[in-house]
């Protein structure tokens, strides 16, 4: 028998996991980042794939929870489960390994799959945004749950910015946002939270960004480091 739903008390609004001194993440991102190392475009795809299962597990802690008591046989205690099951939202192509690894940790989960990429033209300094192109939406409803931006490389931070006020009229307004990303820019992490009014988890986080919107040291393009292309 379920519980009342509750949440247990609430995780740090932005998380750097690496700066935590998590050395399983260090190891995924030794492999994501290292430019001998990317040139296995499988071994860079299971490197993401498992960052996000970790990503998963850790942001599960910030969602909305209630406990259910199981019997043994030997008697019987209750454990925490998730109250409610998030949607994961990501963006085609260079997210679904990151969403994929979320998916193993969260199976249950709903899924938001959008299609968007970037103008071309420098980025606005000014600004720190980027035009966007949005192309295709799935279908989720996120009304009252809680809602998981998968984004592996948060950057400028403008693909969730053009994105968020979209999903929100066409699928409800969500519980709560979090934003998991592999590394970002680090001044984007706090304007991204602002922003949404979202908790952000990443794996790591630099402190520049050239004028064409890519993160430095970074790891490079994920999108065609996962599947291809120049």
């Amino acid at each position: 028998m379920l519980g009342l739903g509750r949440r247990w008390p609430p995780i740090a609004m932005i998380r750097i996991l690496d700066e935590e001194g998590h050395p399983v993440v260090g190891e995924l991102l030794t492999t994501l980042r290292c430019v001998t190392r990317q040139v296995d475009r499988d071994a860079f795809r299971r490197a993401m794939k498992r960052l996000g299962c970790y990503l998963g597990y850790e942001l599960a802690r910030d969602l909305p929870r209630t406990t259910r008591r199981v019997t043994t046989p030997l008697g019987s205690r209750e454990e925490p489960v998730l109250d409610c099951q998030p949607v994961l939202a990501t963006v085609l192509r260079a997210g679904l390994p990151l969403w994929d690894g979320m998916l193993e940790a969260l199976p249950d989960a709903d899924t938001l799959v959008l299609g968007a990429a970037r103008k071309e033209g420098a980025l606005d300094k000014e600004t720190g945004r980027m035009e966007i192109d949005i192309s295709y939406q799935s279908k989720a409803s996120t009304d009252g749950r809680p809602l998981v931006y998968v984004d592996p490389m948060l950057a400028t931070g403008s693909t969730l910015m053009e994105l968020h006020p979209r999903v929100i009229a066409t699928t409800g307004t969500p519980s709560q946002v979090i934003i998991a990303g592999a590394i970002a820019y680090r001044p984007t992490l706090e304007r991204l939270s602002q922003a949404l009014g979202a908790s952000v988890i990443v794996a790591s986080a630099d402190d520049e960004l050239t004028d064409q919107g890519y993160i430095v040291p970074g790891l490079g393009d994920a999108g065609d480091l996962a599947f291809g292309g120049a």
